[in-house]
């Protein structure tokens, strides 16, 4: 298991800063990061991964500056909603190509590439172009490529785009069998998809990131039956008043009766996970 810290970590290129200084440990499970388009989600990631050098600060797994030691940064392994793979050579020709980027001695490479097309089912596949494969034959051939290595931390950047349900099922039972031991970031739009995977959610947003357990207690708001019924917003008379943190419940019932409303009954309620993204984000695009 390898832990993954970011200490004043800002992202960006050529000089142009898309995150603030970044404080943040990743522990062992699945962290999804949700953002808007722009938001800097693959910049972060594959800052993570170092393929891009911080503008400042560092990068650890396990305590090890990935930037000043290469074991460090090949616990790291990166998939993308684009594979990284060559279309115009076979599987084998690409997978033995990211095995020697890796620095896997030869027969190293052969048993590692056996054992990786028999785990993703594309030994059949091996003499064939990767421009010829179908999305989720490509998918199962880069993550073969992902784990010729083994790495302990996980960069997974939008996975499930393009799949057709079957391999996007697949491919999210993976990723729930990778958190047992392993330390997965994963990136997509969709709140619904985060909820059923994450141990814990990262928002990002104007350069910074909020993070959130997947289930916990929100800030509380309330809901209340008032006089007429006719007035409520649903049909079983309960009327859901969203509150700040500085709000009290005598503050929400004097404002009524100010406005003439006669309140019936009220009761506390507390936003769940999905609500209070949305509200970070002001929307998920």
């Amino acid at each position: 298991m390898s832990e993954v810290r970011l200490e004043q970590v800002v992202a960006g290129y050529r000089r142009r800063p898309v995150t603030a200084p970044l404080d943040l440990a990743l522990a062992p499970g699945v962290h999804v990061l949700l953002g808007r388009n722009g938001a800097g989600k693959t910049t972060l990631m594959r800052t993570l991964a170092g393929i891009l050098p911080p503008l400042s600060g560092r990068v650890r797994v396990d305590g090890t500056d990935i930037a000043e030691d290469p074991d460090a940064k090949r616990r790291i392994g990166m998939l993308s909603h684009r594979a990284a793979l060559a279309p115009q050579l076979t599987v084998r020709d690409n997978l033995d190509f990211w095995a020697t980027i890796q620095g896997l001695p030869r027969d190293e490479r052969a048993r590692r590439i056996a054992g990786a097309a028999e785990r993703f089912d594309i030994a059949a596949l091996l003499g064939r172009r990767t421009a010829r494969l179908s999305r989720g034959q490509l998918q199962r051939a880069d993550l073969a490529r992902l784990l010729l290595t083994d790495p302990q931390v996980l960069l997974l950047d939008e996975p499930l785009t393009g799949l057709d349900p079957v391999s996007a099922a697949a491919t999210r039972e993976l990723v729930r069998d990778w958190a047992a031991d392993r330390t997965v970031l994963y990136s997509t739009h969709s709140v619904p998809e985060a909820l059923t995977l994450a141990s814990g959610i990262l928002v990002l947003k104007d350069g910074t990131i909020a993070s959130l357990p997947a289930e916990a207690d929100r800030e509380p708001g309330f809901e209340l039956r008032r006089t007429p019924s006719a007035a409520s917003t649903r049909e079983d008379g309960w009327t859901p008043v969203e509150v700040g943190p500085d709000t009290t419940i005598g503050d929400v019932v004097a404002g009524l009766v100010r406005d003439g409303v006669t309140v019936s009954d009220i009761r506390p309620v507390r936003a769940d996970t999905e609500t209070t993204v949305h509200r970070l984000l002001g929307g998920v695009s």
